[in-house]
């Protein structure tokens, strides 16, 4: 689906990919640092439905076996749904958002959760209800209990596993086959600490499962959802694969999903459709919670590469791609003459903007390894992997690891790579899951008993680190200070690490 140059160097003998995707040189320009505005949209509903008819017919042309190969190649991206700034700084957060006990990653963007903070109570999501316990005076004092979906709602077959809370609203995230796809419910908490439920929606998605990630994002009273969907070479175009948004009323007469993505927000790059790779409509959608229950839905998508690592900045969503590839010995670039069609990251802004894109290389241990500040996109990446596909992001790591740094102005309308300095190449353990989190300006990874600390805002060699047991998580301690988590033997240990 992508092509770049100066991007990434590996072996390309009997890659079956190499002819759909010639090098960005080949088009008949260099590739650029700045690009056009951004991805362009589909016309109409005609010219995408065409678009994508056209891919079938080519897919038409490949055997069964063939396609059935390739279309395993590619499973990690299978069942994705769910999921900054330009130029412009990012945004200041709240004084709530800076009291979140669940954001881990970005300032003033919340991460679904199990448990919350509502002023002086903890809401607590635990098998299919939600608990209220008033913290203070040294004690814990539980305040109500109820159902974690709608009344008459029936919860069999049906998961709720994630939480968001905001002034004096909680809403739950779950996912409902039988009720069509995500499942918002909608609950009022008082400050006594009382729960009511208030409204509960459907958002027409797929399933999605990640070992690492949760599905939703909160920004003030703005749910967002990364919700791809997966189509094959080989099946159908249906409406029912689009977004839709619904109020639940009850079981008897439910009404009918009401469309949000209308073509003329499906946005590509100029690349052809490979038509023996899936593809994804990488959707994200964002919900104005409102104080009398209704939400109002908007969603935008980018057509591409099934991708399965996105991450959420205080103004964007980015969604990294990857095609599906044979080989798994991979170099960091090294000369201008490099080209392999690996991956690229779409760029969807929260607030209405066009999308854009940028060819890449290699792939994202997980949504930790973004980090987007100062005008810059920065990204740990490793050469090959499934992303965050169930337990992909535990799949160990071979090879040397990357930093791509790279400015958001190269983003652009998806003909552009980043270049070749604009990676760095970083030691790493072979053979191991790895951990990876940014804290301040240095950047902390690891895996089995090894570890590195890297200050990347001065662009220097990575430092060693020798905690003495395993690394298997690694968290933050304010902006200078970080405790790197693991056994050794039958023992936890917690080694705390002071960045200066």
């Amino acid at each position: 689906m992508f092509n770049r140059r100066t991007v990434l160097s590996q072996a390309l003998s009997g890659l079956a990919l190499a002819a759909a995707y010639p090098a960005a040189g080949a088009r008949g320009g260099a590739t650029r640092q700045t690009q056009a505005a951004g991805l362009s949209a589909y016309a109409d509903e005609a010219e995408m439905r065409e678009a994508l008819a056209r891919w079938h017919r080519e897919a038409a042309r490949w055997s069964p076996p063939e396609r059935r190969r390739l279309s395993k190649a590619s499973d990690a991206g299978e069942l994705a749904p769910m999921a900054s700034a330009a130029a412009s700084p990012a945004a200041t957060p709240s004084a709530d958002a800076a009291e979140s006990i669940t954001n881990v990653q970005t300032a003033g963007v919340d991460e679904g959760g199990i448990v919350k903070r509502c002023g002086d109570h903890l809401v607590i999501l635990r098998r299919g209800r939600l608990f209220s316990v008033r913290v203070g005076g040294d004690t814990l004092q539980a305040t109500a209990t109820v159902d974690a979906h709608g009344p008459g709602i029936d919860p069999r077959g049906a998961w709720y596993d994630e939480m968001l809370t905001t002034d004096d609203t909680v809403v739950v995230i779950g996912y409902s086959q039988q009720r069509g796809g995500t499942e918002i419910g909608v609950f009022d908490i008082s400050g006594d600490g009382q729960l009511r439920h208030r409204a509960t929606h459907h958002l027409r998605s797929v399933d999605y499962y990640s070992s690492r990630n949760y599905a939703s994002r909160l920004i003030g009273r703005k749910l967002i959802f990364y919700t791809p969907t997966v189509l094959h070479p080989g099946s159908g175009w249906r409406d029912e694969q689009l977004p839709g948004v619904r109020r639940w009323h009850g079981p008897t007469t439910p009404p009918l999903f009401e469309r949000i993505l209308p073509a003329t927000r499906v946005y590509r790059t100029d690349d052809d459709f490979d038509p023996r790779q899936p593809l994804a409509l990488h959707t994200v959608t964002t919900c104005e919670l409102r104080r009398d229950g209704e939400l109002h839905c908007e969603s935008t998508a980018a057509l591409g590469p099934v991708g399965r690592v996105f991450y959420v900045s205080a103004g964007s969503v980015y969604v990294w791609t990857h095609t599906a590839s044979r080989h798994s010995a991979v170099a960091w670039p090294r000369s201008e003459a490099d080209t392999a069609p690996l991956s690229a990251v779409f760029r969807l802004p929260l607030e209405g903007g066009v999308p854009s894109a940028l060819k890449t290389a290699g792939v994202p241990v997980d949504q930790l390894s973004f980090l987007e500040e100062a005008g810059h996109l920065q990204v740990l990446l490793r050469p090959h992997g499934q992303g965050e596909h169930m337990w992909g992001a535990e799949q160990p790591a071979e090879g040397r690891l990357a930093l791509l740094r790279v400015p958001l102005s190269a983003f652009g309308d998806g003909r552009g790579s980043a270049r070749a300095e604009h990676y760095q190449t970083l030691p790493a353990p072979s053979g191991v899951a790895l951990q990876n989190r940014y804290v301040g300006d240095w950047l902390l990874y690891g895996g089995g008993t090894s570890a590195w600390a890297l200050r990347w805002a001065r662009q220097e060699a990575a430092t060693p680190l020798q905690p003495g047991h395993a690394i298997e998580r690694i968290e933050a301690l304010g902006p200078q200070a970080a405790v790197l988590i693991g056994n050794r033997g039958a023992d936890l240990h917690l080694s705390s690490l002071r960045l200066d």
